[in-house]
């Protein structure tokens, strides 16, 4: 789908103004940003704008957050421009390390992409010999299930790193491709967020 018929003059305004805010600063708009463009006085009116455009799968509301707005797959195609996908800044490939979690937005033209992919940039070498240097921006999908031997993005409260998943014999920890670092035990805290599927510029060796 490539034109905006499924869309008012003003559900066309809204996601625009969206896309182009997360375009332009990097961030989407707050509710105060979109009552100006609309020129609206109300909350209220914004939102049911947002309700609509949610309901036709064109954006992702996240609640409780000022900025929580996501254009979906099926809304970059409406407004026929490249996908913005979300990158996590920098996450460690080393021991956790604190994550910088202000988002930015990167175009990708790929029509692979999903709306479970998001972007980490990589900093460290422990996981180079799998292909993962400092400064690579890698693809990570979203998932809820995890295989033996998945190079995977594991959380331990707000701090991050890239590991490959290991089960062995009962026991599962992340380990580095690099000698010079030590495996790291999973706790029940530790959450696995997603898996590395490829990384920008070449594929993971």
């Amino acid at each position: 789908m490539s034109s905006l018929n499924v869309l008012t003059k003003r559900q066309e305004q809204v996601l625009k103004f969206i896309y182009t805010s997360i375009k332009s600063s990097g961030y989407p708009p707050t509710l105060a940003d979109l009552r100006e463009e609309l020129d609206v006085s109300s909350n209220q009116a914004v939102l049911d704008f947002l309700k609509i455009l949610e309901n036709k799968k064109l954006i992702k509301k996240e609640e409780g957050a000022a900025r929580g707005l996501k254009i979906l797959k099926k809304g970059f195609e409406v407004l026929g421009v490249k996908t913005l996908i979300p990158s996590l800044g920098i996450v460690a490939a080393g021991p956790f390390k604190y994550s910088m979690e202000d988002l930015e937005w990167k175009e990708f033209g790929d029509a692979k992409i999903t709306d479970d992919i998001f972007l980490a940039k990589i900093s460290g070498d422990s996981m180079i010999g799998a292909g993962l240097a400092d400064g690579d921006h890698v693809i990570i999908q979203k998932s809820q299930e995890f295989r033996n031997g998945e190079i995977v993005l594991a959380r331990d409260n707000n701090e991050m790193t890239i590991k490959t998943l290991v089960s062995d014999n009962g026991r599962s920890y992340l380990k580095p491709e690099n000698p010079k670092y030590k495996n790291i035990p999973i706790y029940p805290e530790t959450r696995l967020i997603g898996k590395v599927i490829g990384k920008i510029g070449g594929k993971r060796k």
